[in-house]
């Protein structure tokens, strides 16, 4: 008895480090992995997510199953960081609607489900079949920390690759958002642009002031921000400045008088009130 006892104890310690091993070679995966899946979703810190990846190729159903079930546990960050590196074309259409389902059960998941976004721009066109729909729901209806993370990533210039479909989603989101803090983020996003000729920046910068402007709160907010990004920010007042003396009647609805004289102070110019 006592032997057979260590026997089953000598059995547990295939333990994660092993079977990750086991899972990872193709020859003795189909064996392993429901030892493997079972040791995962106890949370065996030797059985990463990571460890699990190759399996997805050949047992998608069983292992998007496990992953489903540890995002809802306190390692759900690891799990969608690792979702962002499988750039699998079959897979992506499941892998987006765990993404989706963890972004509106798990608000506090909000930076992953951003980095998840912005690593998918990267493939450019390809992407815009999942993605599309992805970003659009989470824009439409997700949780507030969602939206804003994803207006940081669509106000950001992103990468040549990246541009039209970020731009459509930006699109998408100017059409909708209404929430002064989403657009705060945009605006931080479009400030950290830092574009040598601004126009894209210029432009964004002035349709989300536009948006926050519809409300007291917003328009404190907008100008507030203005100001902060012009400390903050390297060359951003001088970019401000000069786009209020440029073009004072695109601004003259858009920024309180206040904020052109501290804008035109930190930039060391004089802006017209």
């Amino acid at each position: 008895g006592a032997v057979g006892g260590a026997g089953e104890q000598g059995e547990c310690t295939v333990h994660g480090g092993a079977l990750a091993l086991l899972v990872r070679d193709p020859g003795t995966r189909a064996r392993h992995l429901p030892q493997a899946l079972r040791h995962f979703a106890t949370g065996d810190h030797q059985l990463t997510p990571a460890a699990l990846v190759p399996a997805l190729v050949t047992h998608p159903d069983e292992v998007l199953e496990a992953f489903r079930a540890r995002l809802r546990g306190p390692d759900a960050a690891q799990v969608l960081r690792t979702l962002t590196h499988v750039t699998t074309p079959a897979l992506a259409q499941r892998i987006t609607e765990l993404v989706l389902e963890a972004a509106e059960l798990r608000p506090e998941l909000a930076g992953q489900v951003a980095g998840f976004v912005e690593r998918r721009l990267d493939q450019g066109a390809e992407a815009r079949t999942v993605l599309l729909p992805l970003v659009t729901e989470l824009l439409d209806d997700g949780p507030e920390p969602v939206r804003a993370a994803l207006a940081t990533v669509l106000g950001a210039a992103g990468t040549p690759v990246s541009r039209p479909l970020r731009q459509e989603l930006l699109e998408f989101l100017l059409d909708r958002e209404r929430d002064p803090g989403v657009l705060d983020a945009l605006l931080h996003a479009a400030a950290a642009q830092r574009e040598d000729d601004g126009d894209g920046m210029r432009e964004l910068v002035r349709r989300t002031g536009l948006l926050l402007v519809r409300t007291p709160d917003g328009a404190t907010l907008f100008d507030r921000g203005l100001v902060d990004l012009g400390r903050h920010v390297p060359g951003f007042a001088a970019l401000m400045a000069r786009w209020l003396t440029d073009t004072p009647q695109e601004w003259a609805a858009v920024v309180g008088p206040s904020t052109r004289r501290m804008l035109g102070n930190l930039a060391g110019v004089r802006v017209p009130a």
